[in-house]
């Protein structure tokens, strides 16, 4: 293919020499995801992206961080390391404008997993305008050195903890629950599975209904299933340690039979927000950042309550704090020590209906108070206070009006 030339916009660049190979220079790009340009080789990547399954878990996350999906806009270059490119040359050729030359045997050297999700991001016209991610183009290395840095600076990938658990075999009883249900073929058990969902959003929807470690009268709410899912996953892992002779005392499998439910409640949630926000003339709820809207051509579905696909769903920011308000219903009975929804799960359902209607006008005036923006209204102490006291006061007037 002799040489390629690719022209790069980018608002911040530097450049260094390196301090022992006076030859090799450091070029750093900062450039919007939607200005990355496509058809940049990568024959000196050891581990090519191309033709990779991007369904795997580990890059559907790279996936809806560039997204901005349950976070904020523009720090996706700050949660990822970006694209290392070996070139021939790299010259300004106008205002924020450089010019790349590769040749055979250079191109894109690590971060080329990252660089196909933009490029089929781009492709999808997907992308928000203020993403950006660092681009970092090495010129001078001699060919000698290209296999090394490449085999190098492709062993940084850290093992993620959930992978580590799947394999000691943590997420047996979990597999067993949901075997027999539609969507378990749809689970990713380490972040090299494919799937839509994985086993740290199972644990988190447990989590968020956790009254052994949350009691309703308490006060404190599980805001780490929502802000902090690797921190919920070790305590997951270090639960099943602590108790793996004695697995009735295991926090989250006292929970198990809220499990299966407690899915349908969450995704019965994120399917009807919309349309009870829209029914209650409080606006165009599409037009809100906690409602996303489908990519053109596509749905969203609700595998869990086996609800009709939707272009909107409710995003997980501001989902939980409703989502975990339902704790209230759930109690620990003293004979067997497990969970169990108080007065079955059908009443849980239909306290969502009565309800739904407050909790969408309190999500409401929630972002008034404290933002827009999902990732803000999740890791609201106050909204996830008041969301449950909402809930926690309609079940004892309920009470009252039965006596």
């Amino acid at each position: 293919m002799g040489v390629t030339t690719h022209k790069i916009r980018a608002p911040e660049a530097r450049r260094i020499k390196h301090p022992v190979f006076p030859e090799i220079e450091k070029h750093y790009l900062t450039v919007r995801a939607i200005d990355v340009p496509d058809g940049i080789r990568k024959d000196a990547n050891a581990r090519d992206g191309e033709g990779q399954d991007l369904r795997k878990q580990v890059y559907r996350e790279v996936q809806k961080s560039l997204l901005a999906e349950n976070s904020l806009p523009g720090i996706f270059d700050l949660k990822n390391k970006g694209i290392v490119i070996l070139a021939e040359s790299v010259r300004k050729v106008g205002e924020d404008v450089y010019e790349i030359r590769i040749r055979e045997g250079q191109g894109i050297v690590d971060g080329g997993h990252t660089y196909e999700i933009i490029c089929k991001a781009q492709a999808e016209d997907s992308i928000p305008e203020d993403q950006y991610v660092e681009i970092q183009i090495r010129t001078g290395v001699d060919d000698d050195l290209i296999t090394e840095i490449s085999a190098g600076l492709n062993t940084g990938i850290a093992v993620k903890h959930h992978s580590i658990a799947n394999l000691d075999g943590k997420y047996e009883w979990i597999k067993e629950e949901v075997a027999d249900q539609p969507y378990a073929s749809r689970i990713a058990w380490r972040e090299t599975d494919a799937g839509d969902y994985d086993v740290r959003d199972l644990i988190c929807v447990l989590e968020a209904m956790n009254v052994i470690d949350f009691a309703n009268e308490s006060g404190i709410h599980p805001i780490s299933a929502y802000e902090a899912r690797e921190r919920v996953t070790k305590k997951f892992s270090d639960d099943a340690d602590l108790n793996e002779l004695s697995p009735k005392h295991s926090t989250y499998q006292r929970l198990r039979p809220l499990l299966r439910d407690a899915l349908v409640l969450y995704d019965t949630i994120r399917h009807d927000f919309r349309e009870v926000y829209n029914r209650e003339t409080l606006g165009n709820a599409g037009a809100l950042d906690i409602v996303e809207r489908a990519r053109k051509g596509k749905s969203f579905d609700f595998p869990f309550a086996g609800l009709d696909d939707s272009e909107y769903r409710l995003t997980k920011g501001a989902l939980y704090p409703i989502f975990a308000a339902f704790r209230n219903k759930v109690w620990i009975n003293s004979e067997t020590g497990l969970a169990e929804w108080d007065g079955g799960f059908d009443s849980v359902l239909e306290l969502w209906d009565t309800t739904a209607v407050e909790l969408v006008r309190q999500t409401k005036a929630a972002i008034k108070d404290y933002g827009r923006k999902p990732d803000v209204l999740g890791k609201s102490r106050g909204h996830w206070n008041n969301v449950h006291k909402t809930v926690e006061v309609h079940l004892l007037r309920s009470l009252h009006r039965s006596k």
